[in-house]
């Protein structure tokens, strides 16, 4: 079966942050009705939905559809962590390939327990995954009293600065970075807080060498993006975004610590000199070379994840990212452009589907002021093998 998707509508919530005041239907339905404005289509068109979060965060698919009215035939759901944006969005691109959708809406709502989250007695009785047998994927072990995602990113941090040499102001030009693109985004958490490197090296670390500006915050927000095939989006006057190429995430021994890239031998996963292939399937699919990137969407929940991925797929050699940051930068008109819209850790958590609905936007030239110049492939790449390929080109 050959890939045949194009993304044809998103949206966002009219804002994001802790004082929304809105539950997370809300938020869900306010970023669905603007994806379909944006694509100039009525809901019936949409006969399929990806629920990337359910409860007690997001919204379940079922009370989704009930709530809006929608009629599907096809469903799925799973969780919205960043490790799975790629595989949501490819779930998408492969229903509508297969026939058995027309039209797919990637739904996700978020609400934060410092958000409207702190209503529900069910997010703050969770038990988050990283407290499984094992510590779970972050590389921290809860027999250790250790458990999270900070705690497993902090030692990978840590640990790739020791080997490397890497420095905390090293940690700070990816910071600062997304902040400097925050300031250009409206719907930015970080837009009216700009940020120097003297300023992040002031503030104290709060995890291992990780300081506030280094962590995403979490955010009540919610995003949609809607999927059809290239023939029905060639009869919707929207600018042609097509899903080119997708490769899932990874899964093994030397993908277990979700902040490493393999080789760096985080948890359980065996030290060893990386190498990253030549091209890999994302590429073959899309018919293009890495260095027909015109600009990468990294997931971002913490600022050396940046290193990992720019590593993991071949931009830069192992133990190099943090010197490609410093020398050339992450910029609009640095070589290779990053997270234009601030990332995580400059727009706020949204899951990573952020950075697709920016690489839309870019495709489209609708990004503004911190539009790529003459933009026309731009990959979405996560430091544990999931990755995405958009193109503005028809075939």
């Amino acid at each position: 079966m050959a890939l045949d998707a194009c993304i044809v509508g998103v949206g966002t919530t009219r804002s994001v942050g802790l004082e929304l005041g809105k539950t997370p239907l809300a938020l869900q339905s306010e970023a669905f009705q603007a994806a379909l404005d944006d694509a100039g289509l009525d809901k019936g068109a949409v006969d399929g939905i990806i629920t990337a979060r359910g409860g007690p965060y997001g919204v379940d698919y079922d009370e989704f559809v009930i709530a809006t009215g929608l009629d599907v035939r096809w469903v799925s759901q799973l969780w919205s962590h960043g490790r799975w944006t790629a595989s949501a969005v490819a779930q998408a691109a492969l229903a509508v390939s297969g026939g058995v959708a027309d039209c797919v809406v990637v739904a996700n709502a978020h609400v934060s327990e410092r958000g409207y989250g702190g209503h529900f007695a069910s997010i703050r009785n969770y038990v988050d995954e990283s407290f499984r047998d094992g510590g779970g994927p972050y590389g921290g072990w809860n027999i250790h009293g250790s458990p999270g995602a900070g705690t497993g990113a902090a030692i990978v941090a840590q640990q790739y600065m020791d080997r490397y040499g890497a420095t905390d102001a090293d940690l700070a030009a990816v910071a600062v970075g997304h902040r400097r693109h925050a300031t250009r985004n409206p719907l930015a958490l970080f837009r009216d807080a700009p940020l120097t490197i003297e300023e992040h090296l002031s503030g104290p670390p709060v995890m291992g060498p990780l300081r506030a500006p280094d962590i995403c915050q979490m955010i009540d927000s919610a995003t949609a993006i809607l999927v059809t095939s290239s023939e029905r989006a060639a009869d919707l006057d929207v600018p042609f975004v097509r899903i080119a190429g997708i490769e899932g995430i990874h899964a093994s021994r030397d993908n277990y610590v979700f902040f490493s890239r393999p080789g760096l031998g985080s948890g359980v996963s065996p030290a060893y000199d990386y190498v990253a292939p030549p091209t890999s399937p994302v590429y073959d699919m899309a018919g293009i070379s890495r260095e027909e990137i015109d600009a990468l969407y990294l997931y971002d929940p913490f600022s050396h994840m940046v290193w990992m991925a720019l590593e993991r797929w071949g931009f830069c050699g192992a133990g190099e990212g943090a010197a490609l940051i410093r020398e050339q930068g992450m910029d609009i008109d640095s070589p290779l452009p990053i997270n234009t819209q601030g990332g995580l850790l400059g727009e706020g958590h949204l899951f990573g589907y952020g950075h697709i609905i920016e690489m839309t936007r870019q495709l489209r030239g609708a990004a503004g002021d911190r539009q790529v110049t003459d933009a026309t492939a731009l990959q979405w790449a996560n430091g544990w093998g999931d990755s995405l390929i958009l193109t503005s080109e028809r075939a």
